[in-house]
């Protein structure tokens, strides 16, 4: 019998007393270092506490002795208990020679078990027998093996699994990462190459990493519920409608109010199906139900969606199910309208000109029909604006001709213009003319080239008919300066920080800079008349303009009279201390046709405060200290026309001698306002929140209407996200799964961003200090955008806006569709 020995197993504290032989079964191919005092190929050895004989000594009748052909044999044998030689087991050299315990899978039926050894852990090529060259160039011999991380394991297990799924979770969804991209051998043998115990932690499953990510979906939605329900404010709720490129019609929802710490947040509370028709009924069915699954039936403020009128529809369907005794009048005030919306169709008529609505429409024919030859026409129509169309969507339509139009280079002074590619403008995306137009100036003259030197193939049409005259470059000239209107109002209105009174006083703003462009274009009409016939041509050019000016003020009166039925759009601007009244007057008491809507406006905030808010609260508990609320310098910003127009002039103080008011409000409205430098801002949200408890009525009526936002651009950037998810590889992907996903990525927000690794240089450069933390990630996360004591870098709920996505924000939808 073969001399019993101690076996120190890699890895294990406890030796193994003589429960094997000491012997070696390998061939010296294989393993070539041998203990000279051990048995070489013994029949009959014991190992692990069992007696083992060699199947290869036994006597086999003839049909058992063809040659065998598979892997496993190349690196080991079968071998039977000496005592039931009923089951056979194999061997292995290789842990043999590595001093590993034998696994001793049970062979004879299949050699599957054995392979999968090899493979998993020799890294042999179960079809050739080959070592894996890749894995082997991993496996480096510093590397730590799962054995040697035994006691980190523990730790990961205990303390950080949750941790571990939560980032995983994240990185999945924030980058929209499919599913089944877990499985993929390349992305796990990266990661056991840097940490091996992640063999145990990461799934082998893509239903796994589905399971985690509903779980987690579950887990925010919870969340969530809980802040909606401790709000301060009531919850306002913007949404629009939009067909997936799986073709879904698909709602998106997000909630908009004031915590219970006093941050406005924004918060995406799902994207559903729409089954059936895109009416407004369908739509209200589907809102009351994830009201109902949030549990804020009860609470729910005031809507913010695009023109259409089945939004109109749907949002009297939802507040006659959930306030059946409220009045026409107080539904209708609840109305609200996307000012990036309004803006896209003024600038959107500017550009038709007349009859623009049965232009957009036989336009949307032609596309549908692909009727290239009809789009070039009804385009031609519209002046240069028109040609430039055809010339930029001519030159983007063909490989080869944008080739040819990146070939033209000029260099000199317009070198930094030589690479800029054309861009083509969209009926449904906000701002897209103007940023077309800007860019055809900038590449006019490689434009002007591409016309006069490119030769189309055979039976291609040219761009004879659309070629730019000097002329037709100074109507762009003087489109792009009016669209510049458009894009001011756009800019200074979108974003987390907007409210209904940026809407209102912007609106107002748009409405007086198109009526100064139509005077603007009306006098160069007049002078044109004056001079030769020569110019008659651009006296019919700067006649268009003065049109198109006029049809798109008429737009935006259009909308602005409409404020008059939301009382919202007023009350954010007389709550805000630095405005109240007095911004009207100042605005409007020099204009004779405008003075009466001064009284209006102050008419519909009185009757709000009687109807809805006067008596009707409690008093409210303590704010938590820290919100401030003193003016805070900032710094110079663009857009300085729009703003200064929003601004009330410190040098106008109230007219109306101070004398105690009947009620709360019209004591607020008769004292003085704030007064605010050129250099300072103030936040309104700061100032209702420390009277929460001493002004519980008015504090509510001003942050309800101050959690709303200007537009619905939250809605625009959740589809923006949503398209980026469903590629044509995740095409069948379910709506539980896009709305699971999207709402986390919206939840989590995005990464701080940190210029420096060091964390010396990022405090000396003023960014905030990350702090360090090892425990699991907190579920409690409050999900305000200003945090303390909390690891950065841990998942957390954040308002939504601010996620870095190009197409963010920009599609908008026409009046007569629910969807851009």
């Amino acid at each position: 019998m073969a001399t019993p020995i101690t076996k120190f197993w890699r890895g294990s504290a406890t030796p193994e007393m003589s429960r094997s032989d000491n012997f070696f079964l390998a061939p010296l191919s294989i393993n070539p270092t041998r203990d000279p005092s051990a048995i070489i190929e013994p029949d009959e050895f014991k190992l692990q506490g069992n007696y083992y004989i060699r199947c290869c000594t036994l006597a086999k009748p003839t049909k058992h002795t063809k040659r065998r052909k598979s892997v496993v044999w190349l690196y080991g044998e079968d071998i039977q208990l000496k005592r039931d030689g009923r089951e056979k087991f194999w061997y292995c050299y290789l842990c043999e020679k590595q001093h590993k315990q034998q696994e001793l899978p049970v062979i004879g039926k299949g050699n599957t078990t054995a392979l999968d050894h090899l493979e998993a852990k020799h890294n042999i090529n179960r079809a050739t027998g080959e070592l894996n060259p890749l894995k082997q160039a991993l496996k480096d011999a510093d590397q730590l093996s799962i054995t040697d991380c035994n006691n980190m394991k523990s730790l990961i297990f205990a303390r950080r699994l949750d941790y571990f799924k939560e980032l995983l979770v994240r990185w999945i969804v924030c980058c929209h990462i499919a599913l089944f991209q877990i499985e993929n051998s390349y992305f796990r043998d990266m990661l056991f190459y840097l940490f091996p115990p992640l063999g145990n932690l990461l799934p082998k499953a893509a239903d796994t990493i589905r399971r985690w990510v509903i779980d987690a979906f579950e887990a925010k939605k919870e969340k969530l519920r809980y802040d909606m329900r401790e709000a301060r404010s009531s919850i306002s709720i913007s949404f629009d409608l939009w067909t997936s490129p799986n073709c879904l019609a698909v709602l998106g929802v997000v909630a908009h109010f004031i915590d219970k710490n006093g941050q406005r947040r924004a918060a995406v509370l799902g994207l559903r199906e729409l089954m059936g028709e895109h009416s407004g009924e369908n739509m209200a069915e589907v809102l009351l139900q994830i009201f109902k699954d949030y549990k804020i039936s009860g609470r729910i403020g005031y809507f913010m969606a695009d023109n259409a009128t089945s939004n109109d529809t749907c949002i009297h369907a939802v507040l006659r199910g959930l306030y059946p005794n409220m009045s026409e009048k107080q539904r209708k005030r609840r109305r609200l309208r996307c000012f990036g919306h309004i803006v896209n169709l003024c600038a959107r008529a500017f550009l038709i000109g007349k009859d623009g609505a049965k232009v957009c429409k036989e336009l949307d024919i032609a596309y549908r029909d692909g009727d290239l030859k009809k789009i070039g026409e009804l385009w031609r129509k519209r002046g240069a604006i028109g040609r430039l169309h055809n010339i930029v969507r001519y030159i983007r339509a063909s490989p080869q001709r944008r080739q040819f139009f990146r070939s033209i280079i000029l260099g000199g002074d317009l070198t930094e213009f030589d690479k800029l590619e054309l861009i083509q403008g969209q009926q449904t995306r906000w701002n897209s003319y103007f940023m077309s137009i800007g860019r055809a100036l900038n590449v006019k003259e490689r434009i002007q080239i591409f016309c006069d030197q490119y030769e189309p193939g055979q039976g291609q049409k040219d761009l004879s008919e659309d070629r730019l005259s000097p002329l037709h470059w100074k109507e762009l000239e003087h489109l792009h300066d009016q669209l510049e209107t458009f894009y001011e109002g756009t800019i200074t209105t979108e974003g987390r920080d907007a409210t209904l009174a940026d809407h209102f006083q912007t609106l107002d703003w748009l409405l007086h800079e198109i009526q100064v462009g139509k005077q603007k274009f009306e006098e160069l009409h007049r002078e044109s008349l004056k001079k030769k016939r020569r110019e008659s041509q651009a006296s019919e050019e700067f006649a268009w303009l003065a049109a198109a000016a006029e049809v798109s003020w008429q737009k935006s009166e259009e909308y602005f009279k409409k404020a008059d039925d939301t009382a919202a759009y007023y009350a954010a601007i007389s709550l805000n201390p630095t405005l109240k009244h007095e911004w009207y007057k100042e605005v409007w008491s020099g204009d004779e046709r405008k003075r009466p809507w001064i009284v209006t406006a102050s008419t519909a905030v009185k009757e709000l405060w009687l109807e809805e808010y006067k008596d009707k609260y409690s008093v409210k508990q303590p704010l938590p200290t820290g919100i401030p609320s003193t003016p805070t310098p900032r710094k110079d910003k663009p857009f300085a026309s729009v703003r200064n127009h929003k601004r009330l002039k410190i040098s106008h103080q109230s007219s109306q001698p101070q004398a105690q008011g009947p009620d709360s409000l019209d004591q607020f409205i008769e004292t003085d306002i704030i007064p605010l430098g050129e250099d300072e801002s103030f936040d309104p949200i700061h100032y209702w929140n420390e009277r929460y408890c001493t002004q519980p009525d008015l504090a509510q009526m001003a942050l309800d209407v101050l959690a709303v936002p200007a537009m619905s651009d939250e809605c625009e950037r959740l589809f923006s996200s949503a398209k980026l998810l469903l590629s044509d590889r995740r095409s069948r992907l379910g709506i539980d799964m896009i709305e699971a996903s999207e709402c986390l990525r919206a939840w989590y927000g995005p990464p701080p961003k940190r210029s420096f690794d060091d964390e010396a240089i990022s405090t000396i450069e003023g960014e905030p200090a990350a702090v360090a933390s090892n425990e699991a990630i907190k579920f409690e996360d409050s999900g305000d955008t200003k945090r303390t004591g909390t690891d950065e870098s841990e998942p957390r709920i954040v308002d939504h806006d601010g996620l870095d996505d190009e197409d963010a924000g920009v599609d908008a939808a026409d009046e007569s569709h629910g969807s851009p």
